[in-house]
């Protein structure tokens, strides 16, 4: 029912550190924070690690204490990044984690004034809720280009920043929960980051009356929970960006499903690893049992043993609906116009499942062998496995193995089931121009599968229900040798073989396009001109609500529910609308699947 926490975000990308020299200084409630010029691009200021709120562990967040005058917020490598698994590593150097790591970054175009009144982005990363900082995304050449202020936050990550569980529930009503809320901690560090900088932006020049909030994977995802936090989020944006975000548009989970299958067996393999905490047995507990005492022991608990209990159970971080903040599901909410209504650009990308597919299929040989076959499903269906009883896996049992992977409910994954999506999606129409003689791939045929599935008809459908209220743009961005977003496993043909096929426009693709990430490979001159054209575009939205004004790119037709998706291509003519999109994702059999 639930997605894989490893299967919703954006990989870390390092950054270049901005540079040491003294740079532009802004003062923000009377301290002066210092900048510096960015070194990736002259005409653009940064400001780095602005601290915008503190919390204690599983509560909402509150003012930080006064900042040191003056605060030096020039180098990037003294920001902290919230506690996760992986490193985030900018520059070469990993971060620091800390659970005090609510901070922000302020991009400016140098030269405005606290008079200037710039349009401002909100950047909300991605990482499946789990992983990443906002300091790895830089939109320098939109910034300078386009005159916009641009803002990247930090929210807590994982089970600090999304735990739904008794123990933890609040104990009294308070501006961000109802009596017995847990969860959605990171969706109110967000809100904490907004109410920031609707109050303070104009110190950098930014209008705090026009801000849009925009987002990747779970960033993009963050968005349309903003969008529908109608309580407690009006009036902090008018206008919202949702990139690969809709993947859980049918299935978001309600708080009590959620403690049950996700929060209680979190909980207890943090007891059962834990001692003694303030005269507490831990080991002793259950996730059921005195909420008093286990939340003493949650609270005892080290940032490493919850972040290991995570792994060992491979605990996956969620929003919740049912909560104050989050009162509905995206579906219940969108579909019956309760939601914040601005102007949207939503889409996806062409083939998001390839970023995935190969962590859902399990490597029978080495990665070499992998390569050679096409991928860890073409090697299956050629060489003996234990995945399929010892022999080789037919197509349709590879279906069945890469569904069941990915959170497909059991009682739909049937043999007829699987039989009719290997017709649906027949491997010869899936050929690898990195193997001889163009062979089919199954890995791109299972990818495939994944993206319709989980992005692009969810996504459809969301832009159909906003589109009855509020004008949407939507699009699917096709880039078919888009550099990879992931610097390892190192590319074994250019432009884009990691797995034995081309990764294509996977997930993440479409970054590079939007922000300055120095180790990524470079784009090829069509691909910059996409690049310069989504640039407008966003920044467009940014200043006026629709990615046409402002002239100079093709028309963005509104999306009336019909097929109006902007296709952002390079190699193909113009970029313009195409009329097939829901036909093309073969969205009429997904949607039977999601209960439309």
């Amino acid at each position: 029912m639930l997605v894989r926490a490893g299967l919703i975000g954006a990989v870390l990308l390092s950054l270049a550190a901005a540079p040491a020299s003294a740079g532009p200084s802004v003062v923000v409630d009377g301290v002066t924070i210092n900048g510096a010029i960015s070194n990736l691009d002259p005409g653009v200021a940064n400001y780095f690690g602005i601290p915008y709120a503190s919390a204690a562990r599983w509560s909402p967040p509150a003012a930080h204490a006064p900042l040191p005058n003056p605060f030096d917020a020039a180098d990037v490598s003294n920001v902290a990044a919230c506690p996760q698994n992986e490193p985030v590593v900018i520059a070469g150097v990993a971060l620091k984690q800390s659970e005090d790591c609510l901070s922000l970054n302020v991009f400016v175009p140098t030269g405005p004034t606290a008079e200037s009144k710039l349009p401002v982005m909100v950047w909300i990363h991605g990482g499946a809720f789990e992983s990443g900082a906002g300091a790895e995304y830089q939109p320098v050449e939109m910034v300078a280009r386009h005159k916009i202020v641009a803002v990247s936050i930090n929210y807590r990550l994982g089970a600090l920043g999304w735990l739904a569980q008794q123990a933890i529930e609040s104990r009294k009503q308070n501006p961000f929960e109802n009596l017995h809320d847990s969860g959605n901690y990171g969706l109110m560090d967000q809100q904490f980051a907004l109410a920031w900088v609707k109050k303070n932006i104009a110190a950098f020049g930014g209008d705090p009356n026009r801000v849009t909030i925009a987002g990747e994977s779970a960033g993009g995802f963050s968005v349309a929970l903003q969008l529908t936090s109608t309580s407690l989020a009006n009036g902090l944006f008018r206008g919202g960006i949702i990139e690969s975000g809709a993947y859980e548009f049918h299935d978001m989970p309600p708080k009590g499903l959620d403690e049950l299958f996700l929060g209680n067996p979190f909980v207890n393999a943090v007891l059962s690893s834990e001692g003694s905490v303030r005269g507490v047995n831990c080991s002793s507990l259950t996730a059921t049992g005195d909420a008093k005492e286990v939340r003493t022991c949650l609270n005892g608990a080290s940032v490493h043993r919850l972040l290991s209990a995570a792994s060992a159970i491979s605990y996956i971080e969620t929003p919740v609906s049912g909560t104050l903040i989050e009162p509905d599901g995206l579906n219940t909410a969108l579909s019956g116009g309760n939601f914040i209504k601005v102007p949207v650009i939503q889409g996806i990308n062409a083939n998001e499942g390839r970023y995935f597919e190969p962590a859902a299929i399990p490597f029978a040989a080495s990665f070499d062998m992998i390569v050679a076959a096409g991928g860890p499903a073409n090697y299956d269906l050629s060489h003996d496995n234990a995945f399929c009883g010892g022999s080789t896996c037919s197509y349709t049992q590879e279906i069945n193995l890469a569904l069941a992977s990915e959170g497909f409910p059991a009682s739909l994954n049937t043999k007829s089931f699987d039989a009719n999506l290997a017709k649906t999606y027949p491997l010869s129409q899936f050929p690898d121009r990195y193997l001889a003689g163009n062979a089919s791939s199954a890995d791109e045929a299972l990818s495939q599968i994944g993206t319709d599935w989980r992005f692009a008809c969810n996504a459809q459908d969301a832009n159909v229900a906003m589109a009855q209220f509020v004008s949407v743009y939507a699009y699917e961005f096709n880039d078919p040798k888009a550099p990879p977003t992931v610097a390892t496993p190192t590319v074994t043909k250019l432009p884009n073989d990691q797995y034995g096929y081309p990764t294509a426009s996977e997930h993440g693709a479409e970054l590079q396009f939007l922000f300055a990430f120095p180790s990524t490979a470079s784009l090829r001159a069509r691909e910059q001109k996409l690049a310069d054209a989504m640039q407008a575009y966003w920044a467009n939205f940014v200043r006026f609500g629709d990615p046409n004004h402002g002239g100079r790119v093709a028309s963005w037709p509104v999306f009336t529910g019909a097929e109006e998706v902007q296709e952002l291509v390079p190699d193909r003519g113009e970029i313009g609308p195409i009329d097939n999109y829901g036909t093309a994702h073969f969205c009429s059999l997904w949607d039977s699947v999601n209960g439309n």
